[in-house]
């Protein structure tokens, strides 16, 4: 069978959404390795890939609170995490040559191997894909490009690019289209969906096996449950599990709240006997009994609460959780709630307007009922296993 190489991103929303495809390639008999930090060894072990590991300029990124201090100059460092991952993995990768790499839409590293090396492509979107007629950056822009730091990015990645046997066009390098990308949700969800042709294969959530975040069950047989979380990378505002508190201090919930890294539940005070407060929890456990999910938007909770068929109130701390919030209200799957809106009074609104809209709850099982019937690590599997056929 083949040798494949995924390349990843460090960050919990980049890594997970691969674990269930690698699963399945490894199930098929192929070889399969992937560039992971440490923090990922398990993970990646634990669905049967070796390991490849290497240490990122982003540090401890898949733990590091989300602020605009944090997020400035991330391209700049996403340069910096290419050329140094393939300073790192590249004499194993020259030892283990990859008859395929599959990368993430961040993992530029991947592509200056891969172009070095004549290694076909994948490409993976965890988050939105972009093609001739829609472009995430374009909608919603994190960063212009007057930027003195996307500038100087962009000027050394101009001057890098031939070194690797690409165009010295960096424009050419961030919005080239692979011949074939998996993208991590539904068609029906991705802004533009139906200008996607068949380069792009919608394969939806690859939720793998994540028996070793534990177990969990519902305290209440009579209370409703409500999960809260900001995520494992947008935990940083502490103040907002506070104001939930007080929001929901006198509700039917049964309240299961993740604070995170940041915040001692401790700090909170007494509580409700029907809050579960705790750091981190394991949110597909929470999420197969909830009715309810109020988050930050990252793309990987909302395709877990829609798969769940939970409807959600959505309050986005960055752009790309701000074009999912948008996205689910659009779509009628839940409530926007803007960051800078947001008091108890008016997060009790939101989730009392969601909980009691029958036409919510409708839309989102029905789009629950699409997801559930699509194996989605199966899907990807074939796309990557189709292409490299071509490729040969």
């Amino acid at each position: 069978m083949s040798h494949i190489a995924f390349f990843n991103f460090p960050a919990i929303g980049h890594v997970n959404p691969t674990l269930g495809v690698v699963e399945e390639l490894v199930k098929r008999g192929h070889r399969v390795t992937c560039t992971v930090t440490e923090h990922f060894v398990p993970a990646v072990e634990g669905v049967g890939a070796e390991a490849v590991v290497y240490e990122s300029v982003f540090g401890e990124f898949y733990r590091s609170p989300y602020t605009a201090e944090a997020n400035a100059g991330e391209g700049l460092r996403c340069l910096n995490e290419a050329t140094t991952l393939v300073e790192q993995v590249g004499p194993f990768y020259e030892k283990n040559k990859p008859d395929l790499i599959v990368h993430d839409f961040m993992a530029w590293g991947a592509r200056f191997f891969a172009s070095k090396n004549d290694i076909p492509v994948v490409r993976l979107f965890p988050s939105y894909a972009w093609n001739e007629h829609f472009n995430i950056q374009e909608r919603f822009p994190i960063a212009e490009m007057s930027d003195p730091q996307v500038m100087d990015m962009v000027g050394q990645l101009a001057a890098l690019l031939p070194e690797y046997g690409l165009p010295a066009d960096p424009m050419a390098f961030f919005q080239g289209i692979e011949k074939r990308g998996i993208v991590f949700m539904p068609r029906e969800f991705h802004y533009d969906g139906e200008t996607f042709d068949e380069r792009f294969v919608f394969a939806g959530p690859c939720l793998g096996d994540r028996s070793f975040q534990g177990a969990w069950e519902p305290s209440f047989a009579d209370r409703p449950v409500l999960l809260i979380s900001l995520g494992t990378a947008a935990t940083g505002w502490p103040e907002f599990f506070g104001t939930a508190v007080e929001a929901l201090r006198d509700s039917q919930y049964e309240v299961v709240m993740a604070v995170g890294d940041h915040l001692d539940p401790a700090e909170l005070g007494d509580l409700p006997a029907h809050f579960d407060v705790r750091r981190h929890v394991p949110q597909l456990e929470v999420l197969r009994r909830a009715g309810l999910f109020v988050t930050h938007g990252g793309m990987n909770s909302t395709m877990e609460a829609l798969y769940h068929g939970v409807p959600m109130v959505v309050i986005p701390q960055m752009n790309e959780q701000r074009a999912n919030g948008l996205r689910v209200a659009e779509l009628g799957l839940g409530r926007h709630l803007a960051k800078e809106d947001t008091t108890a009074q008016s997060l009790r609104q939101a989730i009392d307007e969601v909980a009691g809209d029958q036409g919510v709850r409708e839309r989102v099982d029905g789009l629950s009922r699409g997801m559930r019937a699509t194996d989605g690590p199966a899907v990807a599997a074939d796309a990557v296993e189709s292409f490299l056929t071509e490729a040969r």
